[in-house]
Parts: C-alpha cells; sequence; structure tokens
C-alpha cells in the first residue's frame, strides 16, 4: 500500500443471494456495505469482493459514500462500521430491495 490514508464508505446496493450464499434463495436483497479503503472506487473494489466471497452475484452499486463523521452514523450501524475497521468489509443485508 502506498500509505493512502484509509477511510470507512458505505455503499448501498442490491444483490442476488446466488447457490453459493448462506440462505441461497435466489432473490435480490437490499444490503449496505461497509468497506476500508482509500478511495471510491477501491472501496467499491472491496465491496464487490465481500459480496463475492460470501455468494452475492449480480450485484449493483446504487449509491456510495465516505464517512466523514462517525458521529453521525446512527446506533444500530456502528456495529458495521466497526467490523470493516477490523476485517474490511460488513455487511447489513435487508430482505428486499
Amino acid at each position: 500500500m502506498g500509505g493512502d490514508p484509509q477511510g470507512v464508505f458505505v455503499l448501498r446496493v442490491e444483490a442476488v443471494a446466488g447457490p453459493d450464499n448462506s440462505e441461497p434463495d435466489g432473490r435480490r436483497h437490499a444490503i449496505l456495505v461497509f468497506a476500508l479503503a482509500a478511495t471510491p472506487e477501491a472501496a467499491e473494489a472491496v465491496a464487490r469482493a465481500g459480496l463475492d466471497q460470501r455468494g452475492w452475484i449480480d450485484t449493483r452499486v446504487l449509491s456510495s459514500g465516505e464517512i466523514t463523521d462517525e458521529d453521525a452514523v446512527p446506533q444500530d450501524l456502528r456495529g458495521a462500521m466497526a467490523r470493516a475497521k477490523a476485517s474490511g468489509c460488513a455487511l447489513i443485508v435487508y430482505e428486499a430491495p
């Protein structure tokens, strides 16, 4: 790494639970992905890799942005943000898009 500062980005995506997913229902889900990266492009790559690793397919990134004020992150999302800081990527999966 070139020493670029890493930030946490949040990406709003939709993806299908594929055959390698822990619950391979074949349905499209709304997902918030928290990704540790230096740039928006790197965050999308981290998010896609994390989704692929967990069996999500046909991923569509709808929007993304860097978290610049961690205190503004709602309490119920802070665990995912902390997991992304620790492991690079964390997901919150919702039932329907």
